[in-house]
């Protein structure tokens, strides 16, 4: 295997992350977040058919009408979007327990189920489905995640360079 290769597996898979109090603490909000996503993915995909005739009960008010309709056009998917929502959650749950555990690869599995979350509804229900504010929540925990692993990543870099002066100048 190519050195350079093996060098960027080793930086991928390796368990690197310190995990501090901010990580852990923006882990808290994706890991509840993304287990939320989970449940809600699983709920449509068992009982879309009770919560479209919930939905279409005459127990709701009329000024709850507009927000009747968007629900019913999201359930509306079908069951693939579904089955794709929760395995992107799962992603995004195992991703989280990764990077908690320390293992810069969580950061991988987070970013794919992250990008899975924001294509997927817009992929199954066409343009209705895209929101601004859905992308810049995933841009910022995105970025967080990795600004975070590169600036762990090098100053474990400079510490190893630091140590071979060190041990030059000696």
């Amino acid at each position: 295997m190519d050195l350079k290769v093996k060098k960027i597996l080793v930086r991928i898979f390796d368990q690197s992350i310190q995990v501090s109090w901010k990580l852990k603490l923006m882990l808290c909000l994706s890991l509840l977040y993304a287990s939320s996503y989970f449940v809600f993915n699983l709920a449509v995909s068992l009982f879309r058919g009770q919560i479209q005739s919930l939905i279409l009960s005459n127990a709701w008010p009329t000024s709850m009408y507009f927000y009747n309709q968007h629900l019913l056009f999201f359930i509306s998917g079908g069951r693939w979007l579904y089955l794709c929502s929760i395995i992107a959650a799962a992603s995004l749950v195992w991703g989280c327990i990764l990077m908690w555990r320390g293992y810069k690869w969580g950061l991988l599995f987070y970013t794919l189920g992250k990008i899975a979350q924001i294509v997927l509804p817009v992929a199954f229900l066409g343009s209705r489905m895209w929101a601004i504010g859905d992308v810049m929540i995933v841009v910022l925990f995105l970025v967080f995640y990795y600004r975070y692993c590169f600036k762990h990543q090098i100053a474990k870099e400079d510490r190893a360079y630091n140590k071979i002066k060190i041990n030059e100048n000696e």
